[in-house]
């Protein structure tokens, strides 16, 4: 597993993780709806959670439909597909805690993973943003939702994990429609390389945009997962293959 970004406080330590590819099974797919094999899709697991000193049994994950469902979930939801697919969070993709020891865990493989940490109100969240989440505007969602939880966006940072990146993602028309729909300003910070109704688009930008616009403090990785072989990337024929981001609220020992 390997770490990306901490936040602290004095009392919390707040961690954001992604699994990469190794030698095991299928490289260290940790997908569990490819068609893989699910009891060492498990053991792949196991190994990244124990690596970073984590328990699996106590992370939550979701079936991910591309869309912009966000859950608050809570310690009655420990393990909720971890091992079996069918017991994940439903249609949704964003999961926000304000549990201790409770890893938020999502699936990607070019998709942008989005993690949101309100630090001083103690309060995590995970987001999967592909194309369709992001032009919805997860992450107004994902802000909304932790609004409920009494956290006002000026309180929330915002990491961006690997994904691919704009020169290796060409959209049509139809796309960049929708991202000058969501905001104007997404869309001039985003599309670059115009021509005969197609562009390249930065998924990344358009949600650092739409998280400004919020008022919420971004940080990119600047990962791609097309050009660092680190990650998995459907374009690069990963099609059964996922890597995991994974979000953790710790109390400080």
């Amino acid at each position: 597993m390997r770490l990306l970004h901490t936040w602290e406080t004095e009392t919390y330590r707040y961690q954001a993780y992604v699994t990469t590819r190794t030698d095991g099974h299928n490289q260290g797919n940790v997908g569990l709806h490819v068609g893989d094999d699910a009891e060492q899709v498990v053991a792949n697991r196991e190994y990244f959670f124990d690596a970073a000193g984590l328990a699996l049994a106590d992370s939550v994950w979701a079936d991910q439909v591309h869309q912009t469902n966000v859950e608050v979930v809570g310690d009655a939801d420990r393990g909720r597909g971890a091992y079996r697919y069918d017991e994940t969070i439903p249609a949704t993709d964003g999961l926000i805690t304000t549990a201790d020891a409770l890893p938020l865990a999502l699936v990607f493989a070019d998709c942008v993973p989005l993690f949101f940490c309100a630090e001083h109100h103690g309060v995590i969240g995970v987001a999967h943003a592909g194309w369709k989440g992001t032009v919805g505007n997860i992450v107004a969602a994902m802000t909304d939702a932790f609004a409920t939880l009494g956290v006002p966006a000026e309180a929330i940072d915002m990491f961006v994990g690997p994904a691919i990146t704009a020169e290796h993602y060409e959209v049509d028309r139809r796309v960049l429609d929708a991202v000058e729909a969501v905001s104007p300003a997404a869309y001039a910070s985003s599309v670059m390389d115009e021509r005969a109704g197609h562009a390249r688009l930065s998924l990344q930008r358009v949600n650092e945009t739409l998280a400004v616009e919020r008022n919420i403090e971004v940080t990119q990785s600047n990962l791609s997962t097309v050009s660092d072989q680190t990650f998995f990337s459907y374009r690069n024929g990963d099609a059964k293959r996922r890597f995991a981001a994974v979000l953790v609220k710790e109390k400080k020992s």
